[in-house]
């Protein structure tokens, strides 16, 4: 398996996952400027565009380093970009760690599994991955449930971190 030449494009029933641009810069910053969101990931939310478009010139290295991949979640019927989601930690044909964020006000209406379910599929199809990894801090209930929803298992809890994993024999992956 072989990283891939070219961004990888995904399509679901709502959803286009596509390689982040330039022209995402203003979404990453709404997602990013959000208390509710960047409390996940962040000690404080940015707080400019400057910021947002180092996420984004930090995506694009990752790829073009074949070290990760970062899809920009876009609505199909509004063209809307509404978060992100991908893979950091990539070593191909071993393991990955995935990642992901998503507009507050898109929570809750399954765009988020809709989303992993085929990038986890990439994973392991194109990627040769036998190991998918995540984590989450123990507070975040709604990413807990999300990752269990698609098939992750919880492997430790440590530190006020849930680390979770899913493997490529596809045991517990549901079906896309």
């Amino acid at each position: 398996m072989n990283f891939p030449k070219k961004f990888p494009k995904i399509e679901t029933e709502r959803l286009v996952l596509r390689e982040i641009a330039d022209e995402d810069t203003h979404a990453i910053y709404r997602n990013f400027s959000d208390p509710e969101v960047a409390k996940w990931f962040f000690e404080q939310p940015l707080t400019d565009l400057v910021q947002a478009k180092e996420f984004i010139t930090a995506f694009k290295n990752e790829f073009r380093e074949g070290e990760g991949l970062t899809w920009a979640i876009v609505l199909k019927q509004s063209d809307r970009c509404v978060g992100t989601c991908g893979y950091g930690d990539l070593e191909i044909g071993e393991r990955g760690e995935i990642g992901f964020d998503l507009a507050q006000d898109q929570w809750g209406k399954g765009l988020m599994s809709e989303a992993l379910l085929p990038i986890i599929d990439y994973g392991f199809k194109e990627l040769g991955l036998k190991k998918i990894e995540a984590h989450s801090y123990s507070t975040n209930v709604r990413a807990i449930r999300l990752l269990e929803k698609v098939g992750f298992q919880l492997e430790k809890i440590s530190e006020n971190n849930h680390y979770y994993f899913i493997t490529r024999s596809g045991e517990n992956l549901p079906s896309t």
